[in-house]
């Protein structure tokens, strides 16, 4: 669960945070949210917008250029509101005498549009694993299964979840003038109508455990596509087969390393925010209102930095992995890259 959709919260609102200061707190969240956030989601938006390209050029009849396409998309979505999410956080706009707040202005806007296209690219990278899974164990009758129609078909079906699933979160809070105790002030803020905290709530859970189940998809479809892969490779070695299917088995695992590149980055990046979700269920002074609400902010704060990360890398993997793309972005480019 991502605390920062509890973002509204000040450290104010808590005598006792536990391990982290207030101050120390504040000097986490401008350097690991404004200083490193920031400039990496500027990069990655970017690359983002190359990788749509490349894998618009290449052409939608492969399933895995319609898959990773959508990818660059969320991706892109993820990286522009956390870095919305960056601008709000730095100081120099914090310290502005602005009419509105800023932490209910990230919270309602960047806040929960950044968990929805993170979720989106949650799902999207657990299909992706599971449609390699598919190509390895099933490779006669795969071709049937996730075609290009059926492959737009779930990948939208994912979009419109993800967005469902947050829109009532729209209904049930505003902006609007609302008074600031540790401030003394009326600024723009958030205003919850009467059943709104329940109904965000509910966003909250269905989102948090959106996250794990696609989280443990994506573990165990990569850890299935490693084992489907490695048995493969063994029995190719074993039987003397023709130069076709030595050529074929090439191309096949190239495909799924890059893929298991993909997920792996994932799991490592989403790994925190996994394990901070199941603490805040077995510990009740560990979250946003409890005893240690600073660490429980922190820890959201760099895995913030982490979904940025994620979202930021997939152009590497792809350059050195994939022939294609990197024939295309050199391309467009102008590199001429000399052949050894």
């Amino acid at each position: 669960m991502d605390s920062g959709n509890h973002s509204h919260v000040t450290p104010s609102q808590s005598s006792e945070k536990g391990w982290v200061s207030d101050e120390l707190l504040n000097i986490f969240v401008v350097f690991f949210l404004v200083a490193a956030a920031g400039p990496i989601c500027f990069f990655g938006t970017i690359f983002n917008a190359i990788n749509a390209i490349v894998f618009f050029k290449q052409g939608f009849q492969d399933t895995v250029n319609i898959t990773l396409f959508f990818l660059a998309i969320s991706d892109l979505g993820t990286l522009v509101n956390i870095f919305g999410m960056s601008i709000c956080y730095n100081p120099w706009f914090v310290q502005a005498d602005l009419p509105i707040h800023y932490h209910d202005l990230s919270y309602l806007t960047t806040g929960w549009l950044s968990l929805c296209f993170a979720r989106i690219s949650s799902w999207i990278t657990a299909f992706v694993t599971f449609e390699r899974c598919l190509c390895i164990a099933l490779p006669l009758k795969v071709k049937t299964i996730i075609t290009p129609r059926n492959t737009v078909i779930v990948i939208l079906g994912i979009y419109v979840t993800m967005i469902v699933s947050v829109a009532p979160v729209y209904y049930a809070i505003g902006l609007g003038p609302k008074y600031f105790p540790q401030l003394n002030a009326t600024k723009i803020g958030l205003v919850y109508i009467s059943n709104g905290v329940s109904i965000e709530n509910v966003s909250l859970s269905i989102n948090a455990f959106s996250q794990l189940f696609s989280f443990f998809a994506t573990i165990t479809c990569t850890i299935i596509l490693v084992h489907n892969l490695l048995l493969k490779s063994k029995w190719r070695q074993s039987s003397s087969s023709a130069v076709q299917q030595k050529s074929f088995s090439k191309r096949d695992a190239k495909v799924v390393k890059m893929i298991v590149f993909i997920s792996s980055v994932f799991i490592a990046c989403y790994l925190p925010s996994a394990v901070n979700f199941i603490a805040t269920v077995i510990f009740d002074e560990y979250g946003v209102l409890g005893r240690y609400q600073n660490m429980f902010v922190l820890t959201w704060v760099i895995f913030l930095c982490l979904v940025a990360t994620n979202s930021t890398v997939n152009i590497f993997v792809y350059y050195n992995m994939s022939s294609k793309f990197r024939e295309i972005l050199n391309d467009m480019l102008n590199i001429k890259r000399t052949e050894t």
